[in-house]
């Protein structure tokens, strides 16, 4: 995934003790995303540290231990403010803030590749990141309010950190990949993730099981997907370009209405690649507006791309029926 531009690593994807993370959260209620009130922390333990849980948490359940690593959004707690934008993440040694990727999903970023340092409120202590460094389970723990008239109460998500994505081979490796799309059918009106599943594979003789597993776990970076409508009627040029490749690699919009926002695309820990499409904007494009679009509903290609070490690729052709 991106936070302003910036690659980082996902927490399912294997990260390694010197990368950068993204340690994401994801709030739900009554089947819906939506943002909490406030966010007043996120602080990271050894897992092995928080197994009893009066050894962090105080007589309230919440977080009194000093922490590993703590992030806060520049003093800010509740979610509307400007400083839980991601526009305000550049990879430092001081960002340690918290991060709305979209309503209901919120990340920081765990930077193992600077000397990053965050400054603990509940202990007025300085802490650093750098506790980090060995493989080992950890969990990050997250002070939220819900609602305004809620108290705090601390959700607690697990993370590992590898070493074994490094790795030394005596030849290129043959890399193979396959793809299916397992949306086939959507209905206009439809808000909806378009999946296409991906497995990567090495052809290579001499691969041990290790390196085997490294590749099952998501080695996909810089995803992309572009939609396309396929023209029926035979007096209508096309295809016409619904989402394009360009317009999936920028930044999410919250905002309906915004012709030009950039769709979601995201790398799940097994290789799918994941857009978030909503069919009610497809009569905004111009084509439509112009009259050579044709009907809403019919056949649209789905196509992606993506880097996979030193290749760029791009998968076939993919068919989905809109009615």
């Amino acid at each position: 995934m991106q936070i302003n531009n910036t690659v980082v690593v996902d927490r399912g994807n294997r990260p390694n003790v010197s990368q950068r993370i993204g340690l994401r959260a994801f709030f739900i209620n009554d089947g819906a995303y939506v943002d909490p009130y406030e966010i007043s922390s996120v602080q990271l333990f050894k897992r092995s540290a928080t197994l009893t849980p009066n050894t962090v948490l105080d007589s309230e359940n919440l977080v009194s231990a000093t922490p590993l690593m703590t992030f806060a959004a520049s003093g800010a707690t509740q979610t509307t403010d400007d400083n839980f934008d991601t526009s305000n993440y550049v990879p430092s040694v001081t960002a340690s803030g918290i991060y709305k990727i979209r309503t209901g999903d919120y990340a920081v970023v765990l930077d193992q590749t600077l000397a990053l340092s965050g400054y603990d409120y509940n202990t007025s202590t300085e802490v650093a990141a750098s506790s980090l460094s060995a493989v080992d389970d950890y969990v990050d723990m997250w002070t939220v309010k819900l609602a305004e008239a809620s108290k705090y109460q601390v959700f607690t998500n697990r993370f590992r950190l590898e070493e074994d994505t490094f790795f030394v081979f005596t030849e290129p490796l043959l890399l193979t990949t396959s793809h299916k799309l397992l949306n086939t059918k959507v209905r206009l009106g439809e808000k909806i993730d378009i999946k296409v599943a991906t497995e990567v594979g090495l052809g290579n003789r001499d691969v041990t099981t290790e390196l085997h597993d490294i590749f099952k776990d998501s080695t996909i970076v810089s995803a992309m997907m572009e939609i396309k409508k396929v023209p029926q009627e035979h007096n209508y040029d096309g295809p016409f370009t619904v989402s394009s490749f360009a317009n999936s690699s920028g930044h999410w919009s919250d905002n309906p209405h915004a012709v030009d926002a950039a769709a979601y695309v995201q790398v799940t820990s097994d290789n799918t690649i994941i857009m978030n499409w909503d069919t009610t904007r497809i009569k905004t494009l111009d084509a439509f507006d112009q009259g050579d679009f044709g009907s809403l509903t019919g056949t649209y290609s789905v196509q992606v791309q993506y880097t996979l070490l030193n290749q760029t690729i791009i998968s076939p052709l993919f068919y989905l029926t809109v009615s």
